[in-house]
């Protein structure tokens, strides 16, 4: 695939978290690195995900993703944590 060719693609992200998983499932578009979906971009993502069997354009995979939010804690000082996000992707080429 072209750096900068995209293909559309049908996509299931699932997001765990401490309260269970999160999915997310839509339209979006592909590079040979990232996923774009209307509300975000998940870089760097594709790489992880591999051809399912017996598909021509399934693919699937999991990947990790680094946030830092900031906080106020008990005692009103602002604190910054870095939190792991960790995902399961599938996405489907679309023609």
């Amino acid at each position: 695939m072209n750096e900068k060719e995209r293909k559309k693609v049908k996509f299931s992200l699932i997001k765990f978290t401490k309260k269970g998983p999160f999915r997310t499932t839509g339209f979006g578009m592909i590079d040979d690195e990232n996923l774009y979906t209307k509300s975000k971009t998940y870089e760097d993502c594709i790489r992880y995900c591999h051809k399912m069997p017996n598909s021509t354009n399934e693919f699937k995979g999991s990947f990790n993703e680094f946030e830092e939010i900031e906080f106020e804690n008990d005692k009103g000082h602002l604190v910054n944590l870095e939190i792991e996000n960790c995902y399961s992707l599938w996405f489907k080429i679309l023609n």
